[in-house]
């Protein structure tokens, strides 16, 4: 095959999406398979019985991996914490080396959702991105760079405090404004284990006319206006996207407007109105992210 392609991963906590991508990013095939939980050796194991075939059809020049936790570019160790434990710890980079003649080069994936935006939409100004899913997650780009921070924990805007709970215990933004507080709060209101709900299910539930859960997802919006608001305020940025599987709602940038509304004629010392869209790249963004930081590490390198 004359045409270079690569081969992009996108670690979740679920799953393990993958596309066989060209350099201009171009995804020419793609699939998922259930992320392995147990150990490092099931991880290895399902990347050869299901990937390698793959990697070795398209000869591929190089494999892009987008992953959860503090990713260390530099080593290519991913440090903090994620549902899949076995990914802290090791020199992936090393390994894939190593075991494949892969060379890999590895990225946040909140920040790869945000090189996505930076690489396809073209955007050129100073962004942060909200990646609201069962947490949330952020990236903050500057000058057309990824902000990692001094500990690597640049823009992990989940973690913000935005109050209280019944009991005087600090909320953060994950707790409050992810999919996951809808899902935990609309099943505790039924009574329901909460794996038979999704957010879906809970917006479709409103919409059948459940003013309680009407009401749960307006406090939902409320405390994802507050994030935007605080994010505005620490970061200052000229816009501020909003990522996850929620950003394909019609109607979410206007019910987050309608809070902001509020919030602003609340506090009419605050000038500055966050400028929000939703991502571009949609449920690839990741992919096309982690391609996009391994040819810039290529590039830095050659």
């Amino acid at each position: 095959m004359s045409e270079q392609h690569y081969l992009a991963l996108d670690i979740g906590g679920s799953a393990v999406k993958y596309g066989i991508m060209t350099p201009n990013g171009n995804i020419i095939s793609k699939g998922s398979y259930p992320s392995p939980t147990t150990n490092i050796e099931d991880f290895w194991q399902q990347f050869e019985q299901q990937l390698l075939p793959i990697a070795r059809q398209y000869q591929v020049s190089g494999l892009a991996i987008s992953a959860p936790g503090s990713v260390d570019c530099e080593s290519s160790i991913i440090y903090g914490h994620s549902a899949l434990r076995y990914l802290h710890g090791p020199n992936y980079r090393q390994e894939f080396q190593d075991r494949y003649q892969l060379h890999c080069e590895i990225e946040n994936d909140a920040n790869c959702a945000a090189l996505a935006e930076l690489w396809h939409s073209k955007l050129d100004d100073d962004f942060c991105l909200l990646v609201i899913g069962t947490g949330v997650g952020g990236s903050t780009v500057i000058n057309g760079k990824v902000h990692h921070g001094k500990h690597l924990h640049g823009a992990e805007f989940g973690y913000m405090f935005v109050g209280v709970d019944d009991e005087g215990k600090p909320v953060n933004i994950s707790g409050c404004a992810a999919t996951r507080s809808l899902i935990q709060n609309t099943a505790k209101l039924l009574g329901l284990p909460e794996d038979q709900l999704n957010g879906k299910k809970v917006f479709e539930l409103a919409e059948m006319g459940d003013e309680r859960i009407q009401a749960i997802i307006d406090k939902w919006y409320q405390m994802l206006a507050y994030a935007v608001y605080n994010v505005q305020y620490c970061v200052d940025p000229n816009r501020i996207i909003i990522g996850g599987a929620i950003s394909s709602r019609p109607d979410l940038l206007e019910r987050i407007e309608e809070k902001l509304d509020q919030i602003f004629s609340e506090n009419p010392y605050s000038s500055v109105r966050p400028q929000l869209s939703v991502c571009e790249a949609g449920n690839d963004a990741n992919l096309i992210g982690a391609l996009y930081h391994y040819l810039q590490r290529q590039e830095l390198k050659s």
